[in-house]
């Protein structure tokens, strides 16, 4: 069935986004998003900033709105999905690490190496999402590169978050009396 859609003089995004958005919905609920702990909303938003950014480069007239929109909506969708998928093996590879570090505690008793694990995983958890999600992808095995790659982040802005969330995470460790050396 061809799309009836009037193009009109211009396009207007926020018109489009109005006028699909039940469709749009409809699509992103398709994909059972819910099972990898994704939010709707988020989502949505990344949907219509991608809508504005098609709007913003485009020269050409697009006529076939629905199709470019289903386009769109699975592009975003699948990516999100792809993203929590590595994010949630790297968060279990992490704790993978942390209990091979337990298991190695060069003496100290297993009460001693479960509280270091607590202190550390606690100490990690006060950190800026952003940062905490970067020392944590990085402690799992992955480089900076990667990070970065995975979040459609620059390498500086990455590195920025590395550096800045390390030295915050030994700092918290010393407050609590850990202390770790390079």
């Amino acid at each position: 069935m061809k799309n009836n859609y009037r193009v009109p003089e211009q396009n207007y995004p926020e018109k489009l986004i109005l006028d699909f958005s039940r469709y749009i919905v409809s699509r992103v609920n398709s994909f059972g998003y819910q099972k990898y702990g994704i939010d709707q909303d988020d989502l949505l938003q990344n949907i219509y900033i991608r809508i504005f950014k098609v709007f913003e480069k485009n020269d050409k007239k697009i006529t076939a709105f629905k199709s470019y929109i289903s386009r769109i909506v699975d592009s975003v969708v699948i990516d999100t999905i792809k993203s929590s998928r590595k994010e949630t093996e790297a968060l279990k590879e992490l704790n993978h690490n942390l209990v091979e570090i337990q298991g190695h505690s060069f003496g100290k008793s297993q009460s001693q190496s479960d509280g270091l694990k607590e202190i550390l995983l606690s100490s990690l958890g006060e950190l800026k999402e952003s940062q905490r999600y970067v020392i944590s992808m990085y402690l799992s095995g992955m480089d900076l590169d990667e990070i970065a790659e995975l979040r459609k982040w620059t390498l500086g802005k990455t590195k920025n978050l590395y550096y800045r969330g390390l030295k915050d995470l030994k700092r918290r460790l010393e407050i609590k009396g850990v202390f770790y050396e390079n």
